[in-house]
């Protein structure tokens, strides 16, 4: 008996010690207990207590609740609030916008009516989303979440809290509560409080629709794909050379000629019409999501020239380019009437957006057609100009200057910092992060979009079965989009608060090299739908992480864990995702053979399994316990979510012979492939 009084003792201290995160103290304990419960007399306890220790830390695991992105402080709190028929949601007029969001996520599923009851205070079986102007937060999109067993209430200084509070909410239910049809479910909400508010005010995707159109209806589904994840920024890169996207009612041709490309039955292209815009703007509106439009300048504008050729340099007749490659044409910026044309557009521009800033892209411009331009030249030596790029300075400036007084301000790729900064322009640094640096130092706003974490068109590994993608960068994995701070280090006090946030970036010009990502009407087939939504989830979850969450709360294996229960809300949402590889531990050399054990990486999942160096798939044997096999370079696993959601598989590597020889050590192997 003291024998057990002093191991329940141990135990204690060692689930404490995990609790603080100190597992190295954990690792010390655990190993004596297991000495005191060596004796045949203590079985039963020791089973007994091995069922304790795995309730408890369970139970501790549990405390992180599967929320992406990670809350900063939740406390647990005993008991549940359980939805039913009669549950309903009280709102004030300035939150019914809210109110009605969050009865459209429930009704679907629960089947239950969540009729809406105006007022403030909380009653029994009720939601209450209350604006409370008091509630202190460091920023306009935090919020408080407090549910006890009778009730729950969410309060936030701003409606974007509650939007937020209510994405929360939501991942706090049964997962199926992500299902678009009634579900037999016990609707239980754990008892928590949540104290909440992003790190960083720009949580960004953008998604190029110049090098592919999508329509509208596409639209409205990313921007609700970003609002679960509690981003707030969309970027539309609505014009380059294969293509410009926005209707511009004083030049017709723009979209006429310029948002096509081909011919016959080759042609293919499409546009926004301004009616269009202002329907998407308005639904992103009630998603708490900005739109910021990009519209090219001086490169990246071949389909405008294709339109007016007038526009360039050398009023060469042109087409919008049917392949992906940087276009040499750029505007002419000695022309009077280039500026007057990009003014009125402008014009049209800022009357759809309402957001702040307009991105004016200003990367890759290659100036030989300045060089030899009379016009470009003219002003060039009337300006006293030493290199062409203050000549695109030039143009820049005398774009923001306008801009300006429509109360806009300008976003530009990195480029833009060697061309003499105003104070009021933002930059996006994309592949030199010391333009990040010196651009906060001299008071600049500035978002991150590296493209060594945050270009989604990369694949994220190098196994046979990625998708056709970007290949002139490494592949990013979903740990190495989560492994960063926006911030760079060198970055302290006032400098670091000029950078705004992260940006992840979703090009297309795949789409153009690779014709078998292309929709395929005749089929019924929205392959593009299915190509963006597998680069962008789950990588789009690390970043909503990365931007959320404060940087000493967040940590690899907590993420992961809490991945586990997004991936099926991905799947009752109808997203295509990227599926994880199974987790398979290192062979263990035994007098039997070697021994090989693994992990589901997705909750309600299974891993099916061969051993024969065959591809296998969702019929084959699922692996339930540890197995044995002869030959380890023989074994191949996938993870199955169902028949739409497999993995790539995963095999150890066959040149690996020696170390899979190693014996009594179960640490992490490679998760590599050789596909026969």
């Amino acid at each position: 008996m003291k024998k057990l009084l002093l191991v329940t003792g141990l135990l204690q201290k060692a689930l404490w010690c995990t609790v603080f995160g100190f597992q190295f103290l954990a690792k010390r304990v655990f190993p004596a207990v297991n000495c005191l419960l060596k004796t045949e007399s203590l079985k039963f306890a020791k089973l007994l207590l091995i069922g304790l220790v795995l309730f408890h830390a369970g139970s501790l695991i549990a405390q992180d609740m599967d929320i992406v992105p990670k809350p900063t402080t939740l406390k647990r709190q005993e008991g549940v609030f359980r939805l039913n028929h009669d549950t309903r949601i009280i709102c004030t007029s300035e939150s019914k916008e809210e109110a009605l969001s969050l009865k459209q996520y429930l009704e679907p599923a629960t089947g239950f009516k969540m009729p809406l009851s105006r007022g403030s205070r909380s009653l029994a079986n009720s939601i209450l989303l209350h604006l409370d102007p008091e509630l202190k937060t460091g920023t306009d999109e935090g919020y408080d979440l407090k549910v006890s067993t009778d009730r729950v209430i969410i309060r936030a200084a701003k409606t974007a809290g509650l939007f937020y509070g209510i994405q929360t909410l939501r991942q706090l239910l049964p997962v199926d509560v992500y299902a678009q049809h009634v579900t037999q479910q016990t609707w239980s909400i754990p008892c928590v409080v949540i104290e909440d508010e992003p790190s960083y005010p720009w949580r960004a995707m953008m998604l190029d629709v110049s090098r592919y159109f999508f329509d509208k209806t596409y639209v409205k589904r990313y921007l609700d794909i970003m609002a679960a994840h509690k981003l707030n920024v969309l970027h539309l890169h609505l014009v380059d050379d294969p293509g410009w996207r926005v209707q511009i009612n004083k030049y017709p041709k723009l979209t006429e000629i310029g948002g096509f490309r081909g011919k016959g039955v080759n042609r293919y292209g499409g546009y926004y019409t301004q009616d269009d815009i202002r329907e998407f703007v308005a639904y992103a509106a009630k998603l708490h999501i900005d739109i910021v439009p990009e519209i090219e300048l001086p490169a990246h504008i071949q389909s405008a020239l294709a339109a007016y050729p007038w526009l360039g340099c050398t009023d060469k007749i042109l087409e919008t380019p049917t392949e992906c490659f940087i276009s040499r044409e750029l505007l002419c910026a000695g022309k009077d009437s280039t500026y007057q044309f990009l003014e009125d557009v402008m014009t049209e521009v800022v009357e759809l957006f309402p957001f702040k800033y307009i991105h004016i892209g200003g990367d890759e411009a290659r100036y030989d057609r300045w060089k030899t331009c009379e016009h470009c030249n003219k002003v060039f030596k009337a300006k006293g100009m030493k290199e062409y790029n203050e000549l695109q300075g030039y143009m820049t400036r005398r774009i923001e200057a306008f801009l300006l007084t429509k109360n806009r301000s300008i976003l530009g790729w990195d480029e833009i910092t060697h061309m003499g900064l105003s104070p009021n322009a933002a930059v996006m640094t994309w592949h030199r992060p010391e333009t990040a640096v010196a651009a906060a130092k001299a008071g600049n706003s500035v978002v991150m979009a590296l493209t060594g974490h945050a270009y989604f068109d990369t694949p994220e590994s190098k196994l046979p079965g990625e998708p056709p993608a970007a290949t002139w960068l490494a592949p990013i994995s979903l740990e190495k989009a989560y492994d960063w701070e926006p911030a760079p280090a060198a970055l302290t006090g006032e400098a670091r608060k000029h950078i705004l946030g992260a940006h992840g970036c979703m090009w297309t010009d795949r789409f153009m090299h690779n014709p078998i990502l292309q929709d395929f009407p005749a089929l019924n087939e929205a392959r593009s739908y299915e190509y963006v939504e597998y680069l962008s989830l789950p990588r789009m979850a690390a970043l909503a992480e990365v931007t959320w969450t404060p940087q000493e709360q967040r940590s690899w294996g907590s993420f992961e864990a809490r991945m586990k229960q997004q991936y099926r809300r991905y799947s009752y949402n109808g997203y295509n995702y990227r599926v994880p590889l199974p987790k398979v531990n290192k062979p263990v050399k035994t007098s039997s053979g070697f021994r090989i054990t693994a992990e589901c990486p997705v909750n309600n999942a299974k891993i099916c399994y061969t051993t024969d160096g065959t591809y296998p798939n969702a019929y084959d044997e699922v692996y339930e316990k540890p197995i044995l096999v002869n030959d380890p370079s023989e074994f191949r696993a996938v993870t199955v979510v169902n028949q739409r959601h497999v993995s790539l598989a995963f095999a150890f590597p066959q040149d690996d012979g020696k170390k899979m020889g190693d014996t009594g050590n179960d640490s992490n192997g490679l998760v590599l492939l050789k596909n026969k």
